[in-house]
């Protein structure tokens, strides 16, 4: 049975009533600046006033953990007066929620005050008028934060008022979508993740739609970039907000046991979009090929041979007698200074990372080691990001004879962390995923 859910609220007809006398209506060119380091202060001060009473301590942890997602739809009746120093702003934040009839819908409104004082950039006050008890609530601090946001490069780019109604209130009606078309919606892209996993076709449509893969997707280009184009960022913004990301899921990704690629599928979604310590080397040449950026970074992965995998494992297995140390599969690691390098070695102990390669064939074997014996450039830039990424200060290439199995033959480099060499090719890899991929995927994705 179809429904339809209305809402309900008072408010006078006439927005021009609200503006309080004194005060003017808030534009982009007149709000107030609210910085980084203001916010941080408020919030210190906060906190040390509420250090000596459990029951606000309890009530400010709640507020933290629980706070809702206030957008800009939801701000409205935005003014302003300003005497002497300081700046006083008047706002509203509306939510939607059930009546008490459980049937209709209603919209709370919160009238919101903050005061700054744009001389000492402090901020004064900040006051709700349905949660005053407390001195602070989720709306206020949601008002802050949007203050804060106004004053972003490439938040507007026409002069925009902000004394209007919140696109909430302007909802007269909501009619209840029909059932059957996201029943057909849901069962669609079911079947087609059904089909990817039955074929085991490996992309990364088959582990995006998965919510029991989706421990890590904030993590993911893929939600990086759909973050990004809604938000419109700048590569700038767009690797300001994907440090921020990667930095706070450090400690859960440094406690994460250790894996194998397939068996993990969010292995291939944080790697999907990233260059691997492998790829570093192409991404620094001048004239790197469209192959890479299509088929190597955005493309799909490469099948794991298993007899390969089996191969490396003995290579592990004699290396560990001959430096008596036991190797571990590493955990993922992601560096918060390189948000876009994924990678990961063959092997790590607490004094070095293990790196080994297998070439089918001596003529092959020319693709890892020189004529004279040393490792080419391209390997030993891929063991330098690994020290970096794992942060060891040596490693160790293992590059097998084509008949190990046989006569059980190793070249090993060793090799000590070069941290200027690999920093600046690092730096130019960036520079390529800015320049190639950020482009390609936000113009794939604003479409």
């Amino acid at each position: 049975m179809e429904g339809e859910a209305r809402f309900v609220m008072d408010r006078p007809n006439d927005l021009e009533e609200q503006l309080a006398p004194g005060y003017q209506k808030a534009f982009t060119f007149n709000l107030p600046t609210v910085t980084r380091p203001m916010l941080w202060d408020y919030m210190l001060r906060l906190m040390k006033a509420v250090s000596g009473n459990d029951s606000l301590l309890k009530a400010l942890q709640s507020c933290a953990e629980n706070n809702p997602e206030f957008g800009d739809d939801s701000v409205g009746c935005v003014q302003l007066r300003r005497e002497d120093t300081y700046c006083t702003v008047k706002g509203q934040i509306h939510t939607i929620g059930p009546c008490d009839d459980g049937e209709n819908m209603e919209i709370k409104i919160y009238q919101l005050t903050v005061t700054i004082d744009e001389e000492n950039h402090k901020v004064e006050s900040v006051a709700c008028s349905d949660c005053a008890e407390l001195g602070f609530c989720q709306h206020t601090v949601s008002l802050l934060l949007w203050l804060h946001t106004q004053d972003q490069p490439g938040t507007h780019q026409d002069v925009e008022c902000f004394f209007r109604t919140p696109l909430a209130t302007e909802l007269e009606q909501i009619p209840a979508k029909p059932p059957v078309n996201k029943t057909k919606t849901k069962n669609f892209i079911r079947e087609i993740v059904h089909g990817l996993q039955t074929e085991d076709i490996d992309c990364p449509l088959r582990w995006n739609f998965s919510s029991a893969n989706k421990k890590f997707s904030n993590l993911s280009i893929h939600e990086l970039i759909i973050c990004a184009v809604k938000n419109r960022y700048s590569v700038a913004q767009f690797f300001e907000h994907a440090q921020a990301v990667v930095a706070s899921a450090s400690g859960v990704l440094a406690d994460k046991i250790k894996f194998q690629p397939r068996s993990n599928p969010w292995f291939q979604e944080l790697r999907y979009g990233r260059i691997t310590g492998a790829k570093v080397f192409e991404c620094t040449q001048p004239n790197a090929s469209p192959t890479l950026l299509h088929e190597k970074i955005l493309g799909c992965n490469k099948e794991i041979d298993t007899q390969l995998q089996r191969k490396k494992l003995a290579i592990r297995q004699r290396l560990e007698k001959y430096t008596k140390r036991t190797y571990e599969s590493p955990r993922i690691t992601m560096n918060a200074s390189f948000p876009i390098i994924f990678n990961v070695p063959d092997g790590i102990c607490p004094q070095h990372v293990v790196e080994i390669k297998c070439p089918r064939s001596h003529e092959t074997m020319k693709k890892y080691v020189t004529a004279d014996g040393s490792l080419q450039e391209k390997y030993y830039l891929e063991m330098q990001v690994h020290m970096l990424m794992y942060g060891a200060t040596s490693g160790v290439v293992c590059v097998a004879d084509p008949n190990f199995e046989t006569n059980n033959e190793l070249f090993m480099h060793s090799f000590n962390l070069n941290k200027p060499f690999v920093m600046k090719k690092l730096q130019k890899a960036l520079e390529y995923w800015e320049n190639n991929v950020y482009p390609e995927l936000m113009a794939n994705w604003s479409e």
